[in-house]
Parts: structure tokens; sequence; C-alpha cells
């Protein structure tokens, strides 16, 4: 009882701790983006305040007051991450960026507002400026180096961290202690207080210091999202998907102000570059799959390509026109440029959407190319154990698929055994099933992961998939034969030697003593003749006693090793087998079948043995036809009954196979019909000739 009371007692305490921890890091969370909201706030009183302090052209008091707001909206996707999700870093490291920028913000306009009017702090201020946007920086770089989970991408990246660590950490000592003027555009005539004669150099080489401390870091970081991409499973590279939207959603605003040649459009774009990428880091971390990521990202990719196509046409042909027209009509190379655009922007934007199509979707929309590429695949592959897993890869590449698998029948094996004969890629939830069918068979199954848990696949994913489906049907079948066929070999070579074990053990534990005793027993007599011509007779009968047994042990061997074909002929252990049988079996055979190759007999033989234990079994039939004819090149049998027939879709069993093999060693053929008018009709076309056969029938014979 006591012990039931502590445990419950632990499971409140445990609860009240949890929910205490989730109140506290939203508090922590909302502190933080006040604090945000309170300088920016500041920064954006100082601002308006400071409207009248002379300044660049480029760098407007209004461009000023816009700036706190945009670390505002770089906050908010922090806050949402970090009260929703509180161990992932990524929404304290948003909210730290949110706050640095708000400071860095403030901190300048304090100082415009401050210095002139000779107010305490201003230059403070301003050589606060000269070093705080590294720590904004740095929180956006662990920030990628970080994403999605909050963990490096491996443990081969503790290294790289440690570097990026130490580049933040040297990094801050130089933006405190670099000397030479605080802000050029605005107060050249202030220089660092605390700045040091040694780092002169810094100054000199600030681009090499700025690549060194800076560039380098966010280029390890962004490698580490390419390196995660590459490693990850389908739901983290959603996430990293949403990363490269912002990506390309950034260099769209940065390449709109380089098209406006605006500086304050300048400005506004790159200060809106980090409120997107935080944006989209949020909505990766709590719902990656809020929206369908691949149509935005290719939708995107579309538009910006046809954006940048049209924008460097239209340019280079005004110049072209330009020049080429100077001295006849300078002012219709615009008016020429635009005709040509709007001639080509049709055909330009069919031919972009087609590339972001197979870059996003693979070739979906160009189903000959991917059965163009399948079937290349498949002729170069000369492993057989390899055609279903190179089809396997040729799919999934092809669409863009995270995991395809192939489930084939086995027909070898006992009952309907199914195992994965080929899978590519990291196993997901299987989106889509389809039958491989071949010669009305099933012989398998194509199965497909979707490309994002909540993405359904579209008419042309369907109609691509069905038409390769029937192609690696084909395949499939192929390969089974080849597989059984390999199979079959084993077993014989298995067969062979598990013969040749028995009848060297038949012939030394039962012929071998019996001829023994007898060489024995007649050695002895030869001693025996002259002086006891009585016991020498004795001895002569026992050895034949001995010689008889051996005689009937041999023939008896001998009599094993033979088939009811090889002892009576085709003709008679069909009809002798067909007597035995419970059910009404009509006969259509030749009078006189003539000899045939022995593998043609026995493969002819047991097809037929098969084909009516199928009837007994399964055909529920009443009546069996087994006709044979025999003509110069074939041997051709039939087995017809009027049982039920085959099910609309079969799967061949073990016996189907059995029959299936047999025909395919000796180069023949075994198929499954259904007649006219009902029933199943087992058709067999075997070879009458095989190489070596003739010379070993004509052996035989002479002997």
């Amino acid at each position: 009882m006591n012990e039931t009371l502590g445990r419950q007692q632990a499971g409140t305490l445990s609860k009240v701790g949890v929910s205490l921890a989730r109140l506290a890091h939203r508090r922590t969370a909302w502190s933080a983006w006040i604090a945000t909201t309170v300088v920016a706030s500041l920064a954006l009183l100082c601002a308006v305040f400071s409207r009248s302090t002379p300044r660049p052209d480029w760098h407007p008091w209004w461009l000023l007051a816009i700036e706190p707001v945009t670390s505002v909206l770089l906050a908010v996707p922090g806050l949402i991450v970090a009260t929703r999700r509180p161990r992932n870093p990524a929404g304290w490291l948003l909210l730290s960026a949110g706050l640095w920028s708000a400071t860095e913000f403030f901190t300048h306009a304090y100082a415009l507002y401050a210095i002139p009017r000779e107010l305490t702090g201003g230059a403070f201020a301003l050589w606060a400026t000269n070093w705080i946007f590294i720590p904004f920086n740095f929180s956006i770089i662990f920030l990628l180096l970080l994403f999605p989970d909050g963990r490096l991408p491996s443990g081969r990246w503790r290294t790289p961290a440690w570097c990026i660590g130490g580049c933040a950490v040297l990094g801050l000592p130089i933006g405190w202690f670099m000397p030479g003027p605080l802000s050029p555009g605005y107060f050249p005539a202030m220089t660092n207080p605390v700045g040091i004669p040694a780092l002169a150099f810094t100054v000199t080489y600030v681009g090499f210091v700025a690549v060194l401390f800076l560039l380098c870091p966010f280029l390890l970081s962004a490698a580490s999202l390419w390196f995660r991409f590459r490693q990850a499973s389908q739901v983290t590279r959603q996430q990293i998907k949403w990363v490269a939207w912002a990506v390309l959603m950034s260099v769209l605003l940065v390449m709109a102000h380089i098209l406006v040649l605006d500086a304050e459009a300048e400005s506004i774009a790159i200060r809106l570059v980090p409120v997107v990428l935080s944006s989209a880091i949020a909505i990766a971390i709590v719902r990656h799959n809020l929206f369908d990521i691949d149509r935005i990202l290719s939708n995107s990719l579309l538009y910006a390509a046809l954006t940048g196509c049209v924008v460097g046409l239209y340019i280079g042909l005004v110049s072209l026109f330009g020049f080429l027209l100077q001295y006849f009509a300078p002012g219709v190379a615009p008016l020429m440029a635009t005709g040509v655009i709007a001639v080509v922007l049709q055909p330009l934007r069919a031919l972009l959407q087609r590339l972001v199509g197979r870059l996003v979707y693979g070739l979906r929309d160009d189903p000959y190319a991917a059965l163009a590429g399948l079937g290349r695949r498949l002729e170069a592959t000369i492993d057989p154990k390899q055609v279903l897993p190179e089809a396997a890869a040729t799919v999934a590449q092809a669409l863009r698929l995270p995991y395809v698998a192939i489930d084939l029948d086995d027909a070898t094996a006992m009952g309907d055994a199914r195992g994965p004969a080929a899978v590519y890629g990291r196993e997901t939830p299987v989106a889509l099933r389809l039958p491989l069918v071949h010669q009305g068979e099933e012989v398998g199954t194509l199965m497909a992961g979707a490309r994002s848990v909540d993405e359904r696949f579209s008419t042309a994913d369907l109609r691509l998939l069905r038409d390769v489906a029937r192609h690696i049907a084909q395949a499939a079948a192929g390969v089974r034969l080849s597989l059984a066929l390999l199979r079959s070999q084993e077993q014989a070579v298995a067969v062979r030697a598990e013969e040749r074990r028995r009848l060297a053990r038949d012939l030394h534990d039962g012929i071998g003593p019996v001829l023994t005793g007898a060489t024995w027993t007649l050695h002895a007599a030869t001693t025996m003749l002259r002086d006891n011509p009585d016991g020498t007779r004795d001895l002569l009968d026992t050895a034949v006693i001995h010689l008889r047994q051996g005689t009937d042990d041999l023939r008896r061997i001998s009599m094993g090793l033979r088939s009811p074909v090889d002892q009576l002929g085709l003709r008679e252990a069909v009809l002798a087998y067909t007597d035995r049988v419970s059910l009404t079996v009509h006969t259509d055979l030749p009078r006189e079948i003539p000899r045939l190759a022995a593998a043609v007999e026995e493969a002819a033989y047991w097809i037929l043995v098969e084909a009516v234990a199928n009837v007994l079994r399964h055909a529920e039939a009443t009546n069996c036809w087994v006709r044979l004819h025999v003509d110069d090149t074939d041997l051709r049998m039939t087995i017809t009954d009027d049982g039920s027939g085959l099910p609309p879709r079969m799967r061949p069993g073990v016996g189907v196979g059995t029959m299936r093999e047999r025909a395919a060693e000796i180069g023949g053929t075994c198929d499954l019909r259904t007649p006219n008018d009902g029933g199943t009709q087992v058709v067999a076309c075997l070879p009458i000739a095989l190489p070596g056969a003739a010379e070993l029938i004509e052996q035989s014979r002479s002997v």
C-alpha cells in the first residue's frame, strides 16, 4: 500500500515538475520576445528623434525606423518554436538573433541621436555597433548547424562546430579593439577609444578577416545542411527543403534590389532575408507538412528562373538591338526586345517548367524517357539477381521516390511464400501497391512510398508507375524463371551427389561383403579340392549362393535407378499412371512413340503426373483428356479437364512452377490456358532433339 502511494506521489511530482518546466520555458521565451520588442521600440523612437541628424543619402531616417520592425518579426518564429519545442535550441537561437538585431539597431539609432547632442553613452553606443553584429550572425550560423533537431549531423561535425565557436570567440575581441573610425559614413572623425594599434592589419585586410571569421563558418553550417540532407530521413529532408525555399526567396530579394538599383530597397531586402529564413525554419520545425513544400519549391524555382531569363534576355536584346540600330532607329530597341520576349515567353516557360519538374518530381512528365532509362539499365545488367534491384532503383530515381520495393512470388517455395526481391531507399510507409502481371498471372508486386507523409500520387505518377510495372513484370517473370533454373541446377547437383553417396553405400555395405565372402569361399575351395572333394562342393554351393545374392542386390539397385519411363517406355508409363488415378482419363496417344532422349521422356512423364495431380486437387473435374503428339521437332502434350478453370488472377504454386522448370530445363515451354468451353488446359511443348542425345541413344541401342 505504501509503495503504491509512493509511486503515485512520485508520478504526481513528475507531472508537476514537467508542467513547471514548460511554464518556465514559456515565460523565458515571452520575456525574450518582449525584451526584443522593447529594444526595437526604443530604436524606433531614437530613429524618429534623430531624423534631423545629417546622414548618407542611402540611409534616410524612415528606413532606420523600419529596420527595428524586422527584428521583432525575426523573433516571432523563435517565440513559436521556443514555446512549442522548448528542447530544440532553434527557437532560442532565433530569439537571440532577434534580440541582438534589435540591440544593433537601437545602438545605431541612439548614437545618431546622442552624439550630435553630446548626450551620455553616445560614443559607447557607436562603439557597440562596431561588433554587436557578430553575436547576431553566429546565432544564425549555429541555427543552420543544429537545424532541425538541435543536434550535429554526426560526431564528425564536432570539430567544425568547435572551429565555428572559435571564430565567434576570436571575432568579438577583433570587433572590440579594431582601431580606426567607428562609423565612416556618419562620424568619420570618431575613432575607437579602445582600439589597439597592433590590430591595424585587421583594418587593412578587413575583407580577408570577414571571409575567415564570418563567411567560412557560414559555409560550414550550409555544408552541414547538405550533409544532413543526404543522410537524413524523408521527414528531415522535407524540413531542409523549407530552408532551401527560404534561401531561394532570399536570392530573389537580393536580385530584386539589384534590378531596382535603389539603395533603400537594397537595405529593406537584406533586412528581410533573416525574417524569411526564420519563418521557414519555424514552419519546418513546428508544421513541416502544413504545405506541400515540393510544389512550393518547384513553383518558386520556375518563376525565379523565368524572371531571371526574361530580365537577362531583355537586357541582352536591348543592348544588341541598340548597338545594331543605333544609327537607324535608336528608339526601337526596347520595343523590339519586348516583342521577342513576348514570342519566346510561353515556350521558355514550358521548357523551364519541364526542367524544374524533372528536378523536383523526376521523369513523371516524360514517361518515354523513364521507360527508355529502365530499358537501358536492364539491358546493361548481366546478373539475373541484379535485374530487379536495378529496376527498383530506376523507378525511385526517375520519380524521386524515397522507397521502392519489388516483391516476387516464389513459385519454387512451399506455399505462397513471398519475399522482397529488390529494395531501394529507406523503408517508409507504402502508399501504393501495383500487381506485376505477366501473361495473366501475378508474378509479384511493385510497392512505392510517397515523397511526403501527406502527399498522394498524382495522375501522372500513377500513369507512369503502371506503365513501368508492365515492363517490370516481364523482367520479373524472366528473373523468376532464371532463378528457378539456377535452383534446379543446384538441386540437381545436390541430388546427384547424394545419389552417388547412396550408391557407394549400397555397393560397399550390400554387394561388397557378398562378393568378398564368395571370393574367400572360392579360395578355400581351391585349397580343399584334392584332399576333401565333398567339403569343396559345399564351399562351392555357398559361393554360388553368395553370387546369386549379389546379383539380386545389383538388380535391385539398378531397378531403383530407373523411372517408370525407363522401364516401360513413355507410352506404357503414361497408360499405367492414368489407369491408377481415381478420375476418368481419356487418352489419345500415338500407337508407337519413337525412342526419345531420356531427359525429354522424363520431363514429359513428370509434367503429366503433376498436371493430373493438380486436376485431382484443385479442378473439381470429372473428366480429363490426355493427348500426346510427336512430330519431327517437338513433342506436344495437352492435359485438359472440365473443372472450374483458372481464377481471374492466378498465382502459380509449386506444381505449376515445377512443370515450367522441367520444360525450361530442356528448352521447352509449359503454359496454362482456359479453353472456350471451360476448364483448364496444360500445354507442354518439348524438343525431341537435345545436344548430344542422339549419340547417347545410339550407344545405348548398340549396347
